[in-house]
């Protein structure tokens, strides 16, 4: 489990992202604030992984909450919530190193993606830290214990082997739910080492390899076919339209219905 603070004014906004990352099952302990003067308390009196934070609090705005947990924990990873009306203001964030921001109200799919990317990452320096642990493979061509004892490389022909499956894996239900805790246990390995072995490998995370193998089904299914937009994000294995065509905008500069005018209009 990763600890994470949330660092929010609005209680209905909080229990709404906590009731998300239980429904979602990440392994985040969460702890909460009511504002940035709070959240500092806390985070001076406990050791976190993640901070998640509003920009706009009394007592101490999430900027400010920001510059001063960063102090305490260079390391901290962090998440920043801004209104449409405050992206000017986030800018200042940037200098920061904050990881991620999220337009509020924040939409469920958005908040899913950005923190499972984060525990990826998490796990990713976990397994760094340890040398790379693997827990047993009991499948088909598994090494032996002695070999996997002698050998956790992520240039290990078995490492070669559960990444070859697990983008078969994508490839072929990359419309379904795809968490990181079932490619895990599909693959017959923990969330860190897989995450490890597949950056090692393919130079991006899952959560990245994921969405962007999404990003060209969609376009795939946008130039060749006649599906409404509105069936085709749910075909790509989004559950949020929102969220959807941002992701679309983010990756091929346009959105999913400029994309479809544009290629209908050569």
């Amino acid at each position: 489990m990763y600890r994470m603070l949330i660092a929010d004014d609005n209680k209905y906004e909080r229990d709404g992202m906590k009731y998300l990352i239980s429904k979602y099952k990440l392994p985040l302990e969460i702890s909460e604030a009511r504002n940035g003067k709070e959240a500092l308390q806390i985070i001076e009196q406990q050791e976190f992984d993640l901070l998640l934070t509003d920009i706009k609090m009394p007592f101490m705005d999430g900027l400010q909450l920001v510059k001063a947990a960063r102090e305490i924990y260079p390391n901290l990873k962090i998440i920043l919530l801004s209104g449409h009306s405050e992206f000017e203001y986030a800018r200042a964030a940037i200098p920061l190193k904050v990881l991620h921001y999220l337009l509020k109200p924040v939409e469920a799919e958005a908040l899913r993606s950005v923190l499972s990317e984060v525990v990826e990452q998490c796990e990713l320096e976990e397994a760094q830290k340890r040398n790379v642990n693997l827990k047993p493979y009991t499948g088909a061509g598994a090494p032996s214990k002695s070999e996997a004892d002698g050998s956790r490389s992520a240039d290990s022909e078995y490492g070669k082997r559960a990444v070859d499956e697990l983008i078969r894996i994508i490839e072929s239900k990359y419309n379904q739910d795809l968490s990181l805790e079932y490619l895990a246990a599909s693959v017959h390995l923990s969330g860190s080492y897989l995450s490890h072995i597949f950056k090692k490998r393919t130079g991006t995370s899952v959560v990245k390899y994921i969405n962007q193998y999404r990003m060209e089904k969609a376009k795939e299914f946008l130039d060749q076919s006649n599906y409404k937009i509105n069936d085709v994000y749910k075909m790509v294995g989004y559950s949020d339209f929102s969220y959807f065509g941002v992701s679309f905008k983010q990756h091929f500069g346009l959105t999913p219905t400029q994309y479809r005018e544009k290629v209908r209009s050569l």
